[in-house]
This record gives C-alpha cells, structure tokens and sequence, in this order.
C-alpha cells in the first residue's frame, strides 16, 4: 500500500481554488453535492486538482540534478 503523497484538505483546497477561478464556483459545487444533484463534478475538480499537485511534486530526476555532487579528493 502506497502512503498517498497529498492530503485531503490540500486536495480539496487546489479544487476549490480551481472551481472558483474555472468552473461555476466552488459554493456553487457544494449546494449541488449537498442535495445530491452532482457528485461526477465535485470528483472532477478533485483529480483535475490532484493531477496539478502531482505536477507540481519534483520528480526524482529533478531532485537528484538540483543535488550538489561531492568531488572525492585525492
């Protein structure tokens, strides 16, 4: 089992933040997900918002090239 690498709150803080820069609004999102009317748009802003985070993580390559490399000495 993988330890996921984002946490709800910042899953859903990037979809809100997305929702009310892109798309109908966040509160809008909410009242629909509250009356059951919606659930696919909440679940799309969600992974859309996650696909953004995980772009955002360095990956190992870039980690490993912004690492100072130690010159042995003889």
């Amino acid at each position: 089992m993988t330890t996921p690498r984002f946490t709800k709150e910042e899953i859903t803080a990037r979809a809100r933040q997305l929702a009310d820069e892109q798309g109908p609004g966040w509160d809008a999102i909410i009242a629909e997900e509250q009356v059951g009317k919606d659930t696919a748009e909440l679940r799309y802003w969600r992974e859309l918002a996650l696909k953004e985070l995980e772009a955002e993580e360095p990956t190992v390559l870039e980690v490993e090239a912004s690492t100072p490399k130690t010159v042995g000495l003889d």
